[in-house]
């Protein structure tokens, strides 16, 4: 299974520092993926195919981590990133030559009206590809933290703009950091509890 291990995130330090998170010489290091700051973009630990195919800007591997990877945000783990394409049916053929996986599961999670996506499992994240209509990018990312309204408390007492926890439509809760921040999806999510 290939392994989501880079991870480019839109903004500066001071962006991010502001939600919560330990960067150190624009790295943040979150479980098993070490983004860094500038641009949205991924790379794995391999590929199947040329990532061209993607048409989202490729991070080729680097030394390894300065970061500690603990924030007073609490996040442990990328949870997922929003990949966005034109045609879920040619994108997802893309994504799945690139890969060497096919997707998980394919469903309209929003219900019928709703976009159809695709979920493919890379390491501890997932990519959540959207049939859009949008030319291909990276969206967006979620965090997995283990307490959502301690990383919320953290994140205001840093500046940071997030909104409220509430529902998650995977179940959980979820809290949205504010669009205009970074003009970006980013969100940060508590996980359901297990019965």
């Amino acid at each position: 299974m290939p392994i989501l291990t880079r991870l480019g995130l839109p903004g500066n330090e001071q962006a991010w520092a502001a939600l919560g998170f330990t960067v150190d010489n624009g790295t943040i290091q979150i479980g098993q993926v070490t983004c860094t700051l500038g641009e949205a973009a991924w790379g794995f630990d391999e590929t199947r195919a040329t990532p061209e195919l993607l048409e989202v800007p490729y991070l080729t591997a680097t030394d390894n981590p300065t970061t500690s990877g603990e924030h007073p945000n609490g996040v442990t783990i990328v949870d997922h990133v929003v990949y966005w394409m034109p045609n879920l049916d040619e994108g997802a053929a893309n994504l799945t030559a690139v890969l060497g996986i096919p997707p998980r599961r394919r469903f309209f999670p929003r219900g019928p009206d709703g976009p159809e996506m695709a979920f493919y499992r890379v390491g501890d994240p997932f990519i959540e590809a959207v049939g859009s209509g949008r030319p291909p990018k990276l969206a967006g990312v979620a965090f997995l933290t283990p307490d959502l309204d301690a990383a919320v408390t953290a994140i205001r007492a840093a500046g940071g703009p997030i909104g409220d926890p509430r529902p998650a439509v995977q179940g959980g809760r979820i809290a949205p950091v504010w669009q205009g921040h970074l003009n970006w999806g980013i969100a940060l999510m508590e996980p359901k509890p297990r019965a």
